[in-house]
């Protein structure tokens, strides 16, 4: 039976509490006080014996709400509507709250009246939908607030990676990443500061080039691995003789720059530059073995010797090569009434870098006749250099040049590939079993890519391997003997032939050569010149041919310029001859009509 209160209607002064109780919810921020404020606000309502307000992840509801909750939960509506209640008996009901795809709780009410309570229900049920609206508005923020400082620790994470990357970046613009010494652009920006100072303050700043002698032998004979601790090494010990406003810098495979700024005078230079070829030239323990390598040092100060950086620069590299030529290990200044030939030189490294691209290099050929079957067999390259300026200019010119600045494994790549393709077009011309005999460099023998480029040039010309023949100077494969075994048989397993050039000026050994995979033996011109005059220099020829005979050798002859010295050559049994008798090196062009014509028609004559 309803209660009176249920006739009569809602109280007006209940429904005054529970509006307040709607407006106090909304002011609270914390979800748990909220919780507590709920219960005991609820007792005051006419037929509530007790209230819960669970709030998931809040708090914990009590034992006997649990399946009323897992009911609640399973049933999530799809779009959630407003003042939702759900009664699970008489003294049981329920005001679910639900956001979109989530169950966030209830207001259960434990009734004890149901006929007092009844006309509070939809208001009861308000304040459920408000609760719901301020949680959700809550966990909104809060999760707004999770996503700003996520966001937040985002953005400076990557601002702090960016900066990283930017000073990463920045350092490897600016340093040498094998020994951290200042690079070429650092070095240049620091030097221009230098000589800021240096005029600003009126002392000098001297600009020191270093050069490691010979360094390239360690790279062959130790490995790169050595090769770099050694650079290391000697990046410390030249960054330990500088003072904090000096700098070292490493501008090359083996070169260093060094910056000694505020200096007095010249003379207090000297003694640091003699320190640091000392320091140098201490050994090294690399390898299990105490590894001594000298250096040679260029050095102009500013204001005397020029007062821009990139003319500083040169002319310390001026210095650095007189010193080279001094004798190595040695220190000299930079002197202009003394440089003019090192001046030529410098300008002729300089437009020889340009000439390769420009494809000024020309490559003429010397005919090469078979003195058994007095017929041509094939042709030496020599390459020439068509300046634009100077004319054509001999090897002399410019080969040494090359090999000291390393252009000459360019260049050697290049004389290479225009030989195969003439002597390709030999073979389609119908000159069958010519050959092309092709210059090899010492500073080419140690590049690591000899093998690889070899093979290259012979697949992309279509040459066979046959008829290319490589000459090696004796002297360029005496320094390591282990290492040029195995780099002529890897040569010779590309198929092509081996000579070995300048035989008999006195640098190998008959027991080192005798393990050598080469095919022909060449006789230095020297001897050859000498050959109808001097007794010793026909035994040297004579011994040649006895030597390459024993190891099953063919011999050629070259520089032969008179008949005598084709006949002498001819009767101690010598294969092959080349020189001014037969042809001078002639362009590509006119090498075919020779290859055409009989050989020597003079032999029998007398000398």
């Amino acid at each position: 039976m309803d209660s009176a209160a249920d006739a009569q209607g809602p109280s007006a002064e209940v429904l005054g509490r529970l509006l307040v109780i709607q407006q106090a919810v909304d002011a609270i921020p914390d979800e748990l006080r909220m919780a507590d404020f709920v219960r005991r606000a609820m007792s005051g309502v006419p037929g509530v014996a007790d209230a819960f307000l669970y709030l998931a992840g809040i708090n914990a509801p009590p034992p006997e709400l649990a399946p009323l909750l897992e009911r609640c939960a399973d049933s999530i509506p799809d779009a959630p509507a407003q003042n939702q209640q759900r009664d699970f008996g008489p003294d049981l009901h329920c005001f679910p709250m639900y956001a979109p795809g989530q169950h966030l709780g209830c207001l259960a009410i434990h009734v004890q009246d149901a006929g007092a309570l009844r006309p509070y229900l939809p208001f009861l049920s308000n304040i459920s939908s408000a609760i719901t609206r301020i949680v959700v508005a809550h966990r909104y923020q809060t999760r707004l607030a999770q996503l700003n400082e996520e966001l937040r620790e985002a953005r400076d994470h990557l601002e702090m990676r960016v900066a990283e990357r930017t000073r990463e970046l920045e350092y490897r613009a600016t340093h040498d990443l094998m020994t951290g010494l200042a690079n070429r652009a650092l070095l240049v920006d620091r030097l221009r500061g230098a000589i800021a100072n240096a005029q600003r303050e009126g002392n000098m700043t001297a600009v020191v080039h270093l050069d490691l002698d010979s360094f390239s032998f360690m790279n062959t004979g130790l490995g790169n691995d050595c090769g770099d601790a050694f650079l290391c090494e000697t990046a410390r010990r030249l960054s330990s003789l500088v003072r904090d406003g000096d700098t070292v810098a490493r501008i090359g495979s083996d070169e260093f720059v060094i910056l000694l700024a505020g200096l007095e005078n010249v003379e207090r230079s000297s003694a640091r530059l003699s320190a640091m070829l000392a320091a140098v030239r201490r050994p090294v323990a690399l390898a299990g073995k105490d590894v001594v390598v000298t250096a040679s040092i260029g050095a102009c100060v500013y204001p005397l010797d020029g007062d821009e950086p990139e003319i500083l620069l040169r002319r310390a590299n001026t210095a650095m090569h007189r010193a080279k030529a001094s004798g190595k290990d040695n220190v000299q200044f930079y002197a202009s009434t003394r440089d003019a030939a090192v001046a030529e030189r410098m300008e002729l490294e300089t437009e020889l870098r340009r000439a390769i691209s420009a494809g000024e290099l020309v490559v003429h050929y010397q005919p090469k006749l078979c003195v058994g079957s007095n017929r041509f067999v094939g042709a030496e390259a020599l390459v020439r250099w068509q300046h634009p300026r100077r004319g054509l200019l001999p090897p002399g010119r410019f080969i040494p040049i090359a090999e000291d600045s390393k252009l000459i494994v360019e260049v050697g790549e290049y004389v290479m590939r225009q030989a195969c393709l003439e002597a390709r077009r030999w073979q389609e011309a119908g000159l069958e079993g010519m050959t092309v005999a092709v210059n090899v460099a010492a500073r080419q023998l140690r590049d690591e890519q000899i093998i690889h480029t070899v093979g290259r040039v012979l697949r992309e010309t279509g040459l066979p391997p046959h008829c290319l023949e490589l000459e090696i100077t004796e002297s360029s494969i005496m320094h390591d003997l282990e290492h040029a075994t195995a780099l002529l048989h890897a040569l010779k397993g590309l198929g092509v032939s081996i000579s070995i050039d300048d035989f008999g000026t006195g640098y190998s050994s008959l027991s080192a050569l005798r393990n050598f995979p080469a095919d022909k033996l060449k006789i230095d011109r020297s001897f050859v010149h000498e050959i109808e005059t001097v007794p010793s220099a026909a035994a040297v020829a004579l011994a040649v041919i006895s030597f390459a005979r024993t190891l099953g050798m063919r011999v050629n002859a070259e520089g032969v310029e008179t008949l005598g010295q084709a006949q002498c050559l001819r009767k101690h049994g010598c294969d092959e001859i080349q020189g001014f008798l037969l042809a001078r090196p002639v362009p590509a062009g006119q090498v075919q009509a020779i290859f055409r014509q009989p050989g020597l028609a003079t032999w029998d004559e007398p000398a």
